[in-house]
């Protein structure tokens, strides 16, 4: 992955661009972070922070006139947020983070010409670097800052200010008579010179420039090359102005003393627009309070007001994301995290779970102003860890066997229109719909079949989805190839798409097959007969691979209302709608939070729900939430209302269904008979009570792989012996997972599985292929190899 990738993402997520209020700051004062500070009474704390960007805090936190507050976001609902008064009051009762220790000297210095508060600024910033800076004044020290009323400006402020610019080493000199040829001097003896521009001194003086001159860059505050730099023009500059000056000025001056050009990286010195995106919905306006005396705020007022801040920040993606909410961080910071996991040459990759527990749902990037999806940046990581040999097998292994199962001669089939003429459509119910509702697809296929115009064959298998997720281009370019040739070789009909996942990968891989959704297909045709409705209002879930299907989502609506069922939408829906965990393999990889993903949608939806992808529909019943197909309604077998709690089925029995299904379809509307599978199990009697197999399928072992191991042992494979309770255990490696059953045998010569479980180690003193020695076995001991 290249780190343009990042970049172009990151240029995307707004969450780390500065608020309004700073990004219009002459200095860049995190005003917010201050506020919200001062809001929760961390006032010594927010004077910390004020001091990170305003130099000389304690003086200059009582002169900022604020051009921040004109564009704080609370202007839209009464008035912004009077930044001035909370940091005049931080730099009163603000306990000073301590003395500063600056830098080394570095043998550089500066003349600053005039003692406005723009030199002081400047010579601050200066010492600290551990550069020498001198004040050359006429007198008296301050400039214009004695002129202010004493309420406003305290002397002894001032002159704590001045102390602590003596206690950098800052010079102050008296100049005396002071014009062209004085400065001409010093220019030549000093490598950089200031001219502070906001001291009155200085508009008496003949200096060979035009009284307040603009001619300064904005930027670097310099006059051509000679390193000459100017304070803020105007007989009488704002404040802030002064301290902007002052402080620009000191780091172009620092850029100089290193040869390098004052204009470099100052992108963000710059005062302008907000990127940041902030929702302001439902927040409600909070009316300015003035305070009785506003040079002397009290703590109260000033805390009532600092409270008025809106604390701003785009952070509505995170929310609704379980991922998120687990690393309590948003796309931006969450694609470094997942880049340098990438990048990684030597040592652990500690994110590879997170990169894996993306649902590639898409709802962050509909979020985004600027459509920043991470779910994209996801597959991107994928695809490279897979390229390079760095993502773990493990995690989505048993989604791609699935999906080999779903494609093999046991389960696939394509079959054209029964009766032999020829097939307009193809119905492509999905891998996921087939295994759990096999009776209503044959019953929709019927349907479809009656009600076209072209007659419409049946085309089962996988679309290849699971492998699109888990970044293997070599297998989804291969599983698209032969889904194109027997398309190709159906002569080439329309296909009618029941399962969004499989829309989004035909358009993506197999975008010269014609195709429609099931559900506008069935929206042009009548109800079919038994259709039923519930009596109760069902909550319609979308699924998040058709969020953009408007198309899709009003036609199951439309259905739906054709039919009587009454609907409500959840909070989220539609374009917003929120993911059941299913998507990217999220729920293989991370089973835990996969769970969090569909308890999510469950929490918002108080009643049962109408979920038109068979996936989320098994999920939310997976948590014991009431859920429904529209098949459930428009081809039910009985009482709809008694499926709305039927446990799904687990992967073993999802396998089974996909093999039935194809036998059963072959048979009754073709006349076929499909080969079943040959016996495996070698006349063994196997029983697996209902906790083990749940247990069994939560860790994705099939109870084919359990006859696997029984059928081994039976053959003559190790079994070892617990004496004390009689159970026996075995195990079967049939590739990079080792398979281990713990059965006894009873009197009737049964087998009883207590537990099943599987690894990937491969463990020290291996006796044949894939059989760990009894060292490996605490608890048991083996009688004289097979039992």
């Amino acid at each position: 992955m290249e780190q343009r990738t990042l970049e172009q993402f990151e240029s995307l997520c707004t969450q780390e661009s500065p608020p309004a209020c700073q990004s219009h700051c002459p200095i860049q004062v995190e005003a917010g972070t201050v506020v919200t500070q001062a809001a929760s009474g961390q006032t010594d704390l927010a004077r910390k922070t004020l001091e990170r960007h305003m130099p000389l805090a304690g003086l200059c936190g009582r002169l900022c006139e604020g051009p921040c507050r004109e564009h704080c976001l609370r202007e839209g609902l009464d008035s912004g947020v009077n930044v001035p008064l909370v940091e005049l009051h931080v730099a009163r009762m603000g306990r000073p983070p301590g003395k500063p220790f600056p830098l080394p000297p570095s043998g550089h210095g500066a003349a600053l010409v005039g003692s406005g508060l723009s030199a002081l600024v400047c010579a601050y910033c200066l010492a600290v670097k551990g550069h020498r800076a001198e004040i050359f004044h006429g007198g008296a020290i301050g400039g214009r800052l004695l002129d202010l009323p004493r309420e406003r400006l305290p002397l002894r402020v001032l002159d704590e200010a001045l102390g602590l610019l003596r206690g950098l080493k800052v010079g102050f000199v008296e100049a005396g008579p002071f014009g062209r040829a004085e400065l001409a001097a010093l220019m030549a003896e000093r490598e950089a010179t200031f001219l502070a521009l906001d001291d009155p001194w200085l508009s008496g003086l003949d200096l060979g420039l035009a009284p307040w001159p603009a001619l300064a860059d904005p930027v670097t505050r310099g006059l051509g090359g000679e390193g000459l730099f100017l304070g803020p023009e105007g007989p009488a500059p704002r404040h802030i102005d002064s301290m902007s000056a002052g402080k620009k000025a000191a780091a172009s001056m620092e850029r100089l003393f290193q040869g390098v050009n004052p204009a470099t990286a100052r992108e963000r010195e710059a005062t302008g627009p907000s990127r940041l995106a902030v929702d302001l919905s439902g927040r409600e306006p909070m009316p300015e309070e003035a305070p009785a005396d506003p040079l002397a705020p009290t703590p109260g007022e000033a805390q009532a007001e600092a409270r008025r801040c809106l604390s701003c920040s785009c952070l509505s993606c995170l929310p609704p994301c379980p991922l998120m909410r687990l690393r309590k961080s948003f796309p931006r910071k969450l694609a470094r995290e997942f880049y340098n996991n990438v990048i990684t040459a030597f040592g652990i990759r500690h994110s590879n779970r997170h990169i894996n527990s993306c649902a590639e749902c898409g709802l962050c990037g509909q979020i985004c102003p600027n459509g920043a999806d991470l779910g994209r940046f996801v597959a991107l990581a994928r695809l490279d860890m897979v390229r390079g040999g760095h993502m773990p097998v493990s995690a989505h292994e048993f989604a791609l066997e699935d999906q080999e199962f779903s494609n093999s001669p046991e389960a696939a089939f394509l079959r054209p229109s029964p009766g032999g003429r020829e097939t307009a459509f193809l119905l492509f119910p999905g891998c996921q719909l087939v295994a759990s509702s096999p009776l209503a697809v044959l019953a929709a296929h019927a349907f479809l079949d009656r009600g076209l115009p072209g007659r419409v064959g049946l085309w089962a298998g996988c679309c290849g989805a699971p492998g699109r997720w888990s970044g293997r281009p070599g297998l989804t370019g291969r599983t698209a190839a032969a889904m194109r040739a027997a398309w190709e070789g159906a002569g080439r009909p329309k296909v009618i798409l029941a399962c969004p996942s499989c829309a989004l990968f035909f358009a993506a891989e197999l975008p010269e097959i014609p195709t429609a959704g099931l559900w506008p297909t069935m929206d042009g045709l009548g109800l079919p007969e038994g259709a039923r409705a519930l009596d109760v209002e069902l909550i319609i879930h979308d699924p998040c691979s058709a969020r953009l299907d408007e198309e899709g989502q009003e036609a199951v609506r439309s259905v739906m209302r054709r039919l009587g069922q009454g609907l409500a939408e959840p909070p989220m829906s539609r374009r917003l709608t929120l993911c059941c965990g299913y998507g990217g393999l999220a729920s293989e990889a991370n089973p835990g939070l996969g769970r969090e993903y569909a308890m999510e949608r469950t929490r918002g939806s108080p009643g049962p729900i109408l979920a038109w992808c068979s996936v989320c529909r098994d999920r939310f019943r997976e948590l014991g939430h009431g859920a429904l197909h529209p098949l459930d309604l428009l081809f039910p077998r009985g009482d709809p209302a008694d499926l709305l709690y039927l446990k799904p089925p687990g992967p073993s029995a999802r396998r089974a269904g996909r093999a039935y299904f194809k036998r059963l379809a072959l048979a009754s509307v073709w006349g076929e008979t499909a080969a079943e599978e040959e016996e495996r199990t070698m006349g063994l009697r196997i029983d697996i009570p209902g906790s083990v197999l749940e247990d069994m399928e939560s860790r994705r072992i099939l109870v084919a792989d359990v006859a696997a191991v029984l059928e081994s042992a039976a053959a003559g494979g190790p079994v070892f012996l617990n004496r004390e309770t009689g159970h026996r255990m075995a195990s079967h490696r049939p590739r990079q997972v080792t398979f281990w059953v713990e059965y006894e045998e009873r009197a009737d010569g049964s087998l009883l599985v207590h537990r099943a479980w599987s690894h990937r180690m491969d463990v020290p003193g291996v006796q044949g292929e894939g059989r760990e020695s009894p060292a490996s076995l605490e608890g048991f001991a083996r009688t004289g190899g097979r039992v």
